[in-house]
């Protein structure tokens, strides 16, 4: 007997699916809320909010806690109000920057219940630094004081391209880990199901689930830091590309004959514009200046040279994010990363230069906004990418 999906099937489940992280995506934002009212929240018929609270009640997703009493004068039965499980599930965010490693435990409406920084060199030995990584997951569990089987995935960040036929991270940045699948050494040292992500693309479902680009459902993420990567929510979902290479921008040329970069290309925008060539050049002015938070402090003091390396680096970015942004017309862009938290003039640097480079009418209806959630916003993205995960099993 064939067992062959009809794309009239595809459809129906994926459309279901879909449905299905509505329904849970308010719940997350509000609580306990009627089956009346997801209806209204999700423009869902009331036949289907019922059907998808019993398959949700029957996974031990959701429960019905009462009735609602709190519509004073209204006339008729309280329906009952309905909530996620809050005990269900929790998830490790992990955040592999070069030398850095960041973590937390999360429950899935986002809250941190512990987190921990540490200083790592992920690229000198790749499978020690996951060992590291490996204990450091431990430590914060621990820190969180929850049992690890609540724990329902490890979601991982990444600096590179994460192959999705291999799993194996392509980093021009790390390019010790060329040899590497990290999801089953993580795996295996901490005994949690783990998945991987393009850090970028973490960040950008971290500002859409959580930040800045919360209700939006077309959006660019910049990430600019060591390099410079984009994030793309399309149509409410991270789009990866056919093998996970999508978002590069750090790798369009924009100098014909410019410096070489790491990638093995010329005149790259992460020649110029990273947070490294942005430090290089104002230590020409300020030699002692080595870090982001250098930088930060100098233009917190109204140095105009900070200022300026700050702002013609925002401009670099923007005019290449402006023939994205033709291309795409996302309802907005969020500027983030370890250079946009110096200050806000990169922010304001991208908007002037995508409205200025971006063809009129589509520059009138896009938003150029700042992150909101700092170093945390990859962490969270994990936490989405947990949610939405969980939606559609």
């Amino acid at each position: 007997m064939s067992t062959t999906t009809s794309p009239a099937e595809r459809g129906l489940t994926a459309l279901r699916s879909a449905n299905r992280r509505r329904l849970l995506d308010v719940l997350r934002d509000r609580g306990e809320v009627s089956r009346a009212e997801l209806a209204r929240l999700t423009s869902l018929s009331g036949t289907t909010v019922s059907s998808l609270v019993a398959e949700l009640t029957d996974e031990g997703r959701v429960a019905e806690v009462g009735r609602d009493d709190r519509g004073a004068g209204r006339t008729g039965r309280p329906g009952r109000l309905v909530r996620l499980v809050g005990e269900r599930s929790l998830v490790v965010g992990l955040d592999l920057g070069p030398d850095v490693v960041r973590t937390a435990v999360c429950d899935l409406a986002g809250a941190v219940l512990a987190q921990r920084t540490e200083a790592v060199d992920v690229d000198q030995d790749g499978a020690d630094a996951l060992r590291q990584t490996a204990r450091l997951v431990s430590t914060v569990i621990a820190d969180a004081g929850v049992d690890r089987g609540r724990v329902s995935r490890l979601v991982a960040g990444v600096p590179g391209v994460v192959d999705t036929s291999t799993g194996h991270v392509v980093s021009d940045r790390m390019p010790r880990w060329g040899l590497i699948d990290p999801r089953p050494v993580l795996a295996a040292a901490t005994g949690l199901p783990t998945v991987l992500e393009n850090d970028a693309d973490l960040c950008a479902l971290g500002e859409h689930a959580f930040g800045a680009a919360r209700g939006l459902t077309d959006v660019v993420h910049v990430k600019a830091s060591a390099g410079i990567g984009v994030g793309l929510v399309l149509g409410g979902q991270l789009y990866r590309g056919a093998h996970g290479g999508a978002g590069e921008l750090g790798h369009v040329q924009v100098l014909e004959h410019g410096d070489l970069c790491v990638c093995g290309n010329r005149g790259c925008l992460e020649t110029t514009a990273a947070l490294g060539p942005v430090l290089a050049a104002l230590r020409v002015v300020h030699p002692h200046v080595r870090t982001a938070d250098d930088l930060a402090a100098l233009v917190a003091a109204h140095d105009r040279a900070a200022i300026r390396a700050v702002t013609d680096a925002g401009t670099a970015i923007g005019r290449t994010v402006a023939g994205l942004c033709n291309v795409l017309a996302p309802q907005a862009v969020v500027v983030g990363g370890d250079l946009a938290g110096t200050s806000a003039h990169l922010a304001d640097a991208v908007r002037d230069a995508v409205e200025r480079y971006t063809k009129p009418r589509t520059a009138g209806r896009i938003s150029v906004l700042s992150g909101e959630l700092g170093q945390g916003a990859a962490v969270l993205g994990a936490v989405a990418s947990a949610v939405a995960a969980e939606a559609a099993a």
